[in-house]
């Protein structure tokens, strides 16, 4: 692939296409089923997609926005207005995916949130005006996209020159300030969570880093916007800083998602440490504490132990509290007798703890499926 910009299209579009198919492919092998999240995802996907056949068209075949000076200086043939026009309407169609692409992630994003807020008095309200704000700027973003050329057919003409509706500024603008917007709104949304948490600042720190990686998509808009418009001319300048700004959404959006996957891992296999030993006996699961109970074989004889483990708070060891010693029990020829100890765990309400050995987590970490990605997302 000899031209630079076709390179980077591809690289940077299967970059981003690789960050949203390991998110699915992870939370598969985590034998998770697909949340609304996934599916939002696997819908970016495919306008992902879309937009790489397009814009390959697009850059190899050019379009109608070219510079009054190359017009002047240049006489187009019946063969390249046939590629131009071709391209240009290429380019329109690629836009819808593209404004559909950053809208779909910022959905995926809202509704890691929206797990993050399970339970809370503000939850709904929140969802629901987030929800409508995105819906009204999608549209907004998508009536421009057809309504800048009037009449339609300016937005393909090759000749005579269509004017500036056929550069799409009006387009680029709405779409870039909107986008801004939007994405700002999600950057702030998580904070108050982070900040309300009991955990080390240094915990905070990280959770506050991992929810304001959309800076980026921000600090790159504000900066594609001036020198998009210096180069309104330039249609490989546009498609460039498009895909740029796509791998920058895929990443943002999937970290914590990414990170939650990875870091329930961790807990599960230091819980799968934690309990088990090299006797045989078969511990528990570790999130939030509870017991174990395992059968020891020693030649005819069982030996019944149970153990409860407790989650300590920082900077304190773990306890671990062992009840009904070993009991060697006779050969049973066949059968084996074995004792059930049933070890509840009771929550204590928050004002009754502070200053107690226990860490308190807020209701959307505790009503978060053991199982999910975003219990692992706060949890340490």
């Amino acid at each position: 692939m000899d031209d630079p910009t076709l390179l980077l299209h591809w690289l940077f579009s299967s970059l981003a296409l690789f960050v949203m198919a390991a998110r699915l492919v992870w939370r598969k092998a985590a034998r998770q089923d697909l949340n609304l999240g996934d599916w939002l995802t696997v819908a970016a996907i495919v306008c992902a997609l879309t937009r790489v056949g397009l814009i390959h068209v697009v850059l190899t075949w050019g379009t109608n926005n070219v510079s009054a000076a190359y017009r002047k200086n240049h006489t187009f043939s019946d063969e390249e207005i046939y590629r131009r026009e071709i391209g240009s309407k290429l380019s329109i169609v690629n836009r819808v995916f593209y404004n559909s692409y950053l809208w779909l992630q910022k959905l995926v994003l809202l509704d890691v949130y929206r797990r993050l807020l399970l339970n809370l008095r503000f939850e709904k309200i929140t969802i629901w005006s987030f929800s409508a704000v995105f819906f009204g700027t999608y549209v907004a973003c998508q009536v421009t996209t057809f309504s800048e050329c009037d009449p339609f057919h300016l937005y393909w003409q090759v000749v005579p020159d269509p004017g500036a509706c056929s550069k799409a500024q009006l387009q680029l603008v709405v779409v870039g300030v909107l986008n801004i917007v939007t994405d700002f709104m999600l950057l702030v949304l998580p904070l108050p969570l982070v900040f309300s948490l009991r955990t080390p600042w240094r915990r905070k720190v990280q959770l506050y880093a991992l929810f304001t990686l959309g800076v980026f998509i921000i600090a790159i808009t504000v900066i594609r916007l001036p020198i998009n418009m210096t180069n309104k001319d330039s249609q490989i300048n546009r498609s460039t800083w498009a895909s740029v700004e796509l791998l920058t959404a895929a990443v943002v959006v999937n970290a914590p998602t990414l990170y939650g996957l990875w870091n329930k891992r961790r807990q599960t296999k230091s819980s799968g440490n934690t309990y088990g030993d090299g006797d045989g006996v078969d511990g528990g699961g570790g999130g939030g504490g509870g017991g174990t109970s395992g059968l020891h074989y020693y030649g005819h004889g069982t030996n019944v132990s149970t153990v409860h483990r407790s989650a300590p708070r920082r900077d304190e060891p773990e306890e671990a509290y062992a009840m009904s010693a070993r009991r060697k029990m006779g050969p049973m020829e066949g059968i084996m007798q074995t004792k059930e100890v049933i070890v509840s765990e009771f929550r204590q309400e928050p004002d009754c703890i502070k200053g107690g050995p226990y860490e308190h987590l807020p209701d959307d970490v505790e009503n978060a499926s053991s199982h999910s990605s975003q219990h692992g997302i706060l949890k340490k």
